[in-house]
């Protein structure tokens, strides 16, 4: 059972929230000559510095090994500004699962949430019945039963 903390990125540790991310698309962790490639910050960092965009990561040793992302968005013109905080992804290293790790970011949600939210909300693939349990155990339930998932990617 690994240890872990849960931590807001920022700048100064998007460095090892890059480095996760890499390992989820790729698989794999970084090269010697990947390390060493300078990479540019500045569209994360920027990023990261919008006041409607949480991010956190739990953070095991030396590495980050899960991440949930959160964007809240406003009510303009009623509920006091309030508005609804929606979970953007949530992942966790396969390798580090089952471990209290993705219940440590939904708590982190839900503490967000009490600070100035009307609520949560989050889309999820019906079959990963896994994220669906977390889901349920933190108190989701499905709406709109005739409501579909629509995107455009540019």
């Amino acid at each position: 059972m690994v240890k872990f903390s849960i931590t807001r990125v920022n700048r100064s540790n998007y460095q090892m929230f890059d480095d996760m991310v890499f390992f989820r698309i790729n698989g794999r962790e970084r090269n010697e000559q990947e390390r060493t490639e300078e990479r540019n910050y500045d569209m994360a960092s920027e990023a990261l510095d919008n006041k409607n965009l949480h991010v956190f990561a739990a953070q095991g040793s030396d590495q980050f090994v899960g991440w949930i992302s959160i964007v809240h968005i406003p009510k303009i013109s009623r509920a006091d500004g309030k508005g609804h905080l929606f979970i953007d992804e949530l992942w966790v290293n396969p390798a580090f699962r089952r471990q209290g790790i993705a219940n440590a970011l939904m708590e982190q949600a839900d503490a967000l949430s009490k600070e100035n939210a009307l609520g949560l909300r989050l889309y999820v693939n019906q079959d990963k019945e896994e994220a669906i349990a977390l889901y349920k155990k933190f108190g989701y339930a499905f709406q709109f039963g005739t409501a579909l998932f629509m995107e455009r990617e540019e």
